[in-house]
């Protein structure tokens, strides 16, 4: 039924029905935090946390930038004076904020710091090239310049256009569209930053998606209809960028542990960056059972966020750190009792058990060499067990892949011939990191070639 109408609707005498537009401006972002910085150099750059801070950290020795590790939004009277008299020199006038901006202080109630904002060092507010900078540290000073400078350009003013089209179906009833459209009226700070883009220039022309001058009642050619559907789509991955912003909203960490967090994630295999995406493993579905079994308060984002507001407590003073350190390891529900507990009562097999519906009859578990499939095999239903791919991970795996996995594995040796000079079978075998081929069986002398 879609289809037949979209193909009749071309054909159709189009009308507009209406139209409406509207203004807005918008103002520069605030200048760079550590969680901000790592979020735009992981999307822009393409840095991780860790690299992120590796590079500020040797530009802020060299004396390029402020301070790396910091909660405050605020800027230094002269940042703000050599700001303004960049924007005056480099873009006229007209794209300098009227007055002086200022942006607070902390940016959270839990900010441990007292520096301004991440910015370039001084007054004068030199560029990459002046500074004489390449390589990544020039693309991160490049990127801290541009957050800075476009603090004190005026707000970019956009117009957002809807016009409504109505077509008459020739069945009695009136099929309704809508279009929309978005031009920038005046550029202000995208002249030098645009959150998420490399280059704002190229930026600008992507913003623009502007309509035809319409009117009420205009008579508009339909060129064709195309029938999509809309399916709801299951929520990103994280990237180190959004989790670096999570973990800012949820109170988890402070700027200065958010880099070593997600390296720590992958280090110890919890997670593997596809792309920029971090996608977890079978391990980290494993440890999740664990913890979340065992010690379940203690992954709690809200008990994790409460704690590091009590060891702020702690750090001004305001809390004594013993009573709260010994009832956190020996109170009631400490960490020393739920351990002595689980050495107890934990089955390794069950909580290193992974489990879908769609994997039925299929079980992965993750044991000491890593995950393997559990499950019966077709011909003989007896239980039996194969390792993984390393490269395998949870999102990917499906039900059939880990029933090829668990057959080809226990398939035994398939010959494939003889060889012509040695007289000896040559044999296809599977082994932990896959299949491979051998001369000869394993009873003869010697280490068989393979």
């Amino acid at each position: 039924k879609v289809t037949a109408l979209a193909e009749a609707l071309p054909e159709e005498a189009w009308r507009v029905a209406g139209v409406k537009q509207r203004t807005r401006t918008k103002s520069p972002y605030p200048p760079f935090i550590t969680s901000s910085l790592q979020q735009e150099a992981s999307r822009k750059l393409g840095f991780s946390s860790g690299r992120t801070m590796s590079v500020a950290q040797r530009l802020y020795e060299n004396g390029h930038i402020t301070y790396m590790r910091t909660d405050s939004t605020n800027l230094a009277q002269e940042a703000v004076e050599g700001a303004r008299q960049a924007v005056e020199g480099r873009y006229g006038e007209e794209f300098l904020s009227k007055r002086a901006r200022s942006y607070g202080g902390q940016t959270s109630e839990s900010a441990q710091e007292a520096h301004e904002a991440i910015r370039p060092a001084g007054s004068d507010m030199k560029t990459q090239d002046e500074l004489g900078l390449a390589g990544q540290e020039g693309r991160l000073y490049d990127l801290i310049w541009k957050r800075t400078i476009a603090t004190q350009m005026a707000d970019a003013r956009l117009r957002y256009t809807n016009a409504y089209l109505h077509v008459e179906t020739g069945a009695g009833h009136t099929a309704r569209f809508r279009a929309s459209g978005k031009e920038v009226l005046f550029p202000g700070f995208f002249r030098a930053y645009v959150e998420g883009s490399d280059d704002p220039e190229a930026d600008l022309e992507d913003r623009e998606h502007p309509l035809p001058s319409l009117e009420e009642g205009d008579a508009p050619d339909c060129r064709g209809v195309e029938p999509n559907g809309h399916e709801t789509k299951p929520p990103s991955r994280y990237t180190e960028a959004s989790l670096v912003e999570m973990l800012e909203e949820e109170g988890i960490g402070r700027p200065s542990t958010y880099a070593s967090i997600i390296e720590t994630i992958q280090r110890r295999g919890y997670v593997e960056k596809n792309g920029k995406q971090l996608v977890p493993t079978f391990t980290a579905f494993a440890t999740n059972n664990l913890l979340e079994k065992q010690f379940e308060q203690l992954v709690d984002t809200g008990f994790t966020a409460e704690m590091e507001g009590v060891l702020d407590d702690i750090a001004r003073g305001e809390r004594e750190a013993r009573p709260y350190l010994e009832s956190f390891y020996r109170g009631e529900g400490g960490i020393e009792k739920r351990v002595e507990e689980g050495l107890e009562e934990i089955d390794p097999k069950q909580v290193s058990e992974i489990a879908f519906d769609k994997w039925t009859p299929y079980v992965v578990r993750v044991g000491r060499y890593g995950p393997y499939v559990e499950g019966p095999l077709e011909a003989t239903d007896e239980t039996a067990t194969a390792s993984l791919p390393e490269d395998l991970l949870p999102g990917d795996t499906t039900k059939e892949r880990l029933k090829d996995i668990l057959e080809e594995s226990n398939a035994g040796d398939r010959p494939l011939g003889v060889h012509p000079e040695h007289d000896m079978p040559v044999l296809l075998k599977n082994g932990p990191y896959g299949p491979y081929v051998q001369l000869g069986d394993n009873e003869q002398q010697g280490k068989p070639k393979r």
